[in-house]
């Protein structure tokens, strides 16, 4: 992208502070760049200064931009083997430190598929022992259509692929032809709220964080400054979790250790 394509796409960020007061200065400009082609193809404009006097003359745009910018593509048990770690990973820490109070952060929870596996990951590794236990699944989002969406728990069948027959069956409620609804006793754990992870603060006493693919879309320095909100967030000995492609660096290698690098599954030191 030529510089004048990247000032462009700064002064739409710059537009969006000012109409939203959100701060997207620290998401990656070829992000922001694709979003915004897109938009410009829905709105049949040519060049980003017209997108931009668009912008500026319809503040209802600003809100269009911004869904665009939330990742709402997911699945249940997204890449099945890291959940099969993660339920090694979770049975050992409620056995070994004997909790019964259970905290977990899904932050960029999409439309809830995470939040809701984590539920089902829960039940299974409890069973009937799961009335014994305090859980609470904080559920995230900037997006508040993903949020309402998440909160039916209404399903297609492609986003059920990773679940075998049986958990099919036994946590979900068929509705449609290819329609499923999320059981209640799943749905009981989860609680669904609007956060914008970058400027508000974060959740305290966490005993877990989900935050998988979402930080490959902030930049080196937003990436750092979200990792140091979840070092906060979590209790010494927490677990964070994160996406395929991303990784603790920089001053984050101080503060957590690998637990499975190729899961990306790590512990607060």
């Amino acid at each position: 992208m030529e510089a004048l394509q990247y000032s462009a796409i700064r002064k739409v960020k710059e537009i969006i502070g000012r109409i939203k007061g959100m701060d997207i200065s620290g998401y990656k400009d070829d992000f922001v760049a694709r979003r915004i082609r897109a938009r410009m193809i829905a709105l049949n404009l040519k060049t980003l200064g017209e997108y931009i006097r668009y912008l500026q003359r319809n503040p209802s745009e600003a809100d269009k931009l911004l869904d665009s910018l939330s990742i709402n593509v997911s699945e249940f048990f997204r890449d099945p083997w890291v959940w099969d770690v993660l339920k090694d990973v979770f049975k050992r820490v409620i056995d070994e430190k004997k909790i019964k109070v259970l905290r977990i952060w899904s932050a960029g929870c999409s439309k809830g598929e995470e939040p809701y596996s984590i539920s089902i990951l829960l039940h299974e590794i409890l069973g009937k022992r799961i009335s014994e236990y305090s859980i609470t699944i904080y559920a995230t989002d900037i997006d508040m259509d993903a949020l309402r969406s998440a909160e039916k728990g209404i399903y297609n069948i492609s986003s059920l692929r990773n679940l075998s027959k049986l958990l099919l069956e036994k946590y979900f409620i068929k509705i449609g032809p290819t329609t499923y609804m999320v059981k209640l006793e799943v749905k009981k754990l989860v609680k669904f709220k609007r956060h914008d992870m970058i400027k508000d603060l974060p959740f305290m006493f966490m005993d877990a964080i989900f935050c998988r693919n979402v930080l490959i879309y902030f930049s080196r320095d937003l990436q750092e400054k979200v990792l140091r909100k979840f070092h906060r967030s979590l209790r010494t000995g927490g677990i964070l979790v994160l996406g395929a492609s991303e990784y603790a660096f920089g001053d984050a290698l101080k503060m957590f250790k690998p637990l499975n690098t190729r899961a990306r599954i790590f512990m607060k030191i």
